[in-house]
């Protein structure tokens, strides 16, 4: 003769997996839902100012600047240069802005190839260094400016 089990003591198992499973597709769904999110909120980049970039005298160069600014009101620097003078030359090619007196400058830093992205730093008004610079310096350990620009622009901000 078997013995016999109140149906609770049997139920108690099934609903414990059950209730296990449930909680495990919860959790399952919102860490998806979650990675889903979080891939769609990047921050969205709008243009504020885009400028052509001229050669200075001595130069044969062109290029571009772009000036984006991010949700987060991160701003990056995105510049283009053709300067096929500049590839054979001695030195390096340094990114910075101007100050409208051309007294100021912030060296955002060195363009490796044609084009590169350079990050704003926080204080630094656009509005206040509106020339982009793109300047030819020499490997001499002197960190000013060599005076030898090759191509420049000015935002208007």
């Amino acid at each position: 003769v078997a013995a016999v089990v109140p149906l609770r003591r049997r139920s108690r198992p099934a609903t414990r997996r059950l209730a296990a499973a449930g909680i495990a597709g919860i959790v399952v769904g919102g860490v998806a839902t979650a990675v889903l999110r979080d891939g769609s909120s990047a921050p969205q980049s709008t243009v504020a100012a885009s400028e052509d970039l001229d050669p200075l005298p001595a130069w044969d160069a062109s290029g571009s600047a772009q000036l984006t600014i991010a949700e987060d009101g991160s701003r990056v620097l995105q510049v283009t240069v053709d300067a096929a003078a500049a590839a054979g030359a001695d030195g390096f090619l340094e990114v910075g802005l101007i100050d409208q007196d051309v007294a100021g400058m912030v060296s955002l830093g060195n363009l490796e190839g044609a084009s590169g992205e350079f990050v704003i730093p926080d204080g630094v008004e656009v509005s206040d260094f509106p020339i982009v610079d793109v300047s030819l310096e020499p490997l001499d350990g002197d960190p000013t400016h060599s005076g030898d620009s090759i191509v420049r622009g000015t935002f208007d901000v």
